[in-house]
């Protein structure tokens, strides 16, 4: 590669830094203060037009440099390096491919005369700012097409649409978000990750929103949004504190019920917009009326409880740091406890009695119950709606539902149909499930809406997405929020398992080994994570790190 092009290439990350380096004084007296800093809109990076006399692959890496720069200007500075129709057809919003910073594009010169780049992919951010992670070995490749125009000068003529970014470059322009639709009873937001610029970004949420949730979420989902709404501007203008949202005639058409809850969903996504206190929304420049309550709905319906383990072969609860023995536990002579479920705000408790059997826990007055057999069946998981979940491992395309009082139901998933199921967890608003299963000999990861029933009993899964494209092989999912979970797996050709962090939507984290860890659960947030071991340790979460803190328990389990 020439020296041009690798320096041009290494900008993508570097100038990130570089923008933002500033002198620090290093004499003179020490004060305080309290300055009101405006909103972080990211790091702003600087690029420079063509050079005269400049060679295609010169011509190719400042194209780079001054497209990552474009966030900032429009992308007028990596415009001068185009001609011809490609001047102005070139869209640099249509996708964004990121590659690891640790990465050095390659690039050849074709036979025709093309620069060719490639360079192993990490993500893909679609126009809607859809986050796809690649798999290990994905690579991007792209070509450049080059001519020289009447002053002699080459420019770039034919290329992809989209911006190449390496991973550094991308998080300073760009910003994690959350759109915000409802559960069908409307008692829960169900958040959707998406990617924006972090420059008018309170914009691209409110379209976003306006457009709706994406094909994969939509079956189980619903959103206020009239039919038809539009912004007048296109733009959200944030002045004060104050995101004002001007919205066309058609928003009027909604009833007060579903205005409250539109507000809300607007609310809740313009929340975490830097700068943004208060939301006034209009239609048609007059203010939008709205005479029910705006109702404050959680994203993350969970009530904590205390932790249940399977000790000395029985059900147990940890109580003030003591394992103790849970009420009716005295009951289970004869069974086998494993991978306990509890419900949420006291609601139902069950375990595998061996491979083939899910049983309702027992009660100080009731013995445990059969709710389901079959063969091989993963570890349930219970929704908030009391539907205890399970499904035989080797799969015919359905999982199983049932109430404590016995009602089951098939739930479809024709998708899964000849895989072999692992995990299941259904997220804490009840509206996505994440399936670990294996399919055509790959371990893979997959959300998926729930689709109900009027009376709330699951119906299907609808079909997925795949996350956690990093994560090799797992054995073991859970939610610890409302867009991200836990996954107990191998990753980078590591033996041991992990806990790798997966949003429905972002680029995975892994965090340290715990030897011999089988089982994991979690609460609120990643710091609530706790794994258990095969010799039957518990570990928790200790900043970095990893802390036991009870032994002779096994299966640590916390509602869901």
């Amino acid at each position: 590669m020439s020296r041009r092009l690798r320096a041009a290439l290494a900008a993508l990350g570097a100038s990130a830094l570089l923008a933002g380096c500033v002198s620090l004084p290093r004499t003179g007296p020490v004060t305080a203060s309290q300055p009101d800093l405006p909103a972080s809109e990211g790091i702003g990076l600087f690029a420079t037009g063509p050079q005269v006399g400049a060679e295609p692959e010169a011509i190719v890496g400042g194209f780079l440099t001054a497209s990552a720069a474009g966030y900032s200007d429009d992308f007028f500075v990596a415009r001068q390096y185009l001609a011809g129709p490609a001047a102005q057809a070139w869209q640099p919003l249509e996708q964004v491919r990121v590659f690891a910073d640790s990465q050095t594009p390659r690039y050849d010169r074709g036979p025709d005369g093309a620069v060719n780049l490639s360079v192993a992919g990490q993500a893909s951010v679609d126009s809607a700012g859809r986050y796809t992670e690649s798999a290990t070995q994905s690579v991007i490749e792209t070509s450049f097409t080059l001519a020289r125009n009447a002053q002699g000068e080459w420019r770039i003529i034919d290329l992809d649409d989209g911006v190449l970014l390496s991973a550094a470059s991308f998080s300073s322009v760009y910003v994690e978000s959350t759109l915000h639709f409802l559960t069908p009873d409307h008692a829960a937001f169900v958040p959707e990750v998406r990617w924006f610029p972090q420059q008018n970004l309170a914009t691209s949420l409110v379209r976003g929103l306006l457009q709706g949730p994406s094909p994969w979420l939509e079956p189980g989902v619903v959103t206020m949004v009239p039919t038809g709404t539009r912004m007048t501007v296109e733009s959200v203008a944030v002045a004060d504190g104050v995101a004002r949202v001007d919205l066309s005639a058609d928003s009027l058409s909604a009833e007060p019920d579903q205005r409250a809850l539109f507000v809300a969903q607007l609310e809740r996504t313009l929340r975490d917009v830097p700068g943004v206190q208060q939301v006034q929304v209009t239609a048609a420049s007059a203010p939008y009326e709205v005479t029910e309550a705006v109702p404050e709905l959680p994203a993350y319906p969970y009530t904590s409880t205390n932790l249940t383990v399977v000790a000395d072969g029985s059900l147990a609860g940890v109580i003030d740091g003591e394992v103790v023995p849970t009420p009716g536990s005295d009951q289970l002579a004869g069974t086998t406890p494993r991978f306990p479920a509890v419900g949420y705000d006291g609601g139902p408790a069950v375990f595998l009695d061996g491979p083939d059997r899910l049983l309702a826990a027992p009660t100080e007055d009731a013995p445990p119950v059969e709710l389901a057999q079959g063969k091989d069946l993963v570890a349930p998981t219970v929704d908030r709606r009391g539907w205890a979940w399970t499904a035989p491992a080797a799969n015919d395309g359905r999982l199983v539902a049932v109430r404590a009082n016995g009602t089951r139901t098939d739930v479809g998933a024709a998708w899964l149909a000849g895989g072999t199921v692992k995990a299941l967890r259904i997220s804490r608003d009840g509206a996505r499930a994440v399936v670990v299963w294996q399919s055509g000999g790959s371990t893979v990861i997959d959300a998926a809406p729930v689709v109900r029933n009027v009376d709330g009993s699951p119906r299907s899964l609808a079909e997925p997405v795949r996350i956690g494209e990093r994560v090799d092989d797992a054995s073991q999912v859970v939610w610890v929020d409302e867009r991200t979970v836990a996954v107990l797996g191998t990753s980078g050709g590591d033996a041991a398992p992990a806990v790798h962090l997966v949003p429905i939507g972002g680029p995975t984290k892994r965090l340290p080994v715990v030897e011999g860890a089988a089982t994991i659960t979690a609460g609120r947030g990643d710091r609530s994570i706790m794994l258990g071991t095969e010799s039957g340790r518990v570990f928790e979460r200790n900043g970095a790190a990893w802390r036991p803190v009870y032994t002779d328990a096994y299966y640590p389990t916390l509602p869901g």
